[in-house]
């Protein structure tokens, strides 16, 4: 029974966890619209890039 007590508890500490990450988080993007800019830039690029070298690596093998 007290463990099912501690795990009750756990649970809504880990959610008490998150839900002050998620505000951590709207904060600063709130606070740092540059820095988010250029983070989903930068993501943006590099999935970009990883898609045309798959493109380029399965054109070079169908043409063998």
């Amino acid at each position: 029974m007290l463990q099912e007590v501690n795990s009750m508890d756990d649970k809504k500490f880990e959610a008490a966890i998150q839900e002050e990450k998620r505000e951590y988080f709207r904060r600063w993007r709130k606070n740092n619209p540059d820095k988010v800019k250029k983070q989903n830039e930068n993501y943006w690029r590099k999935r970009a890039m990883k898609r045309l070298e798959a493109e380029t690596k399965d054109k070079a093998a169908s043409a063998e």
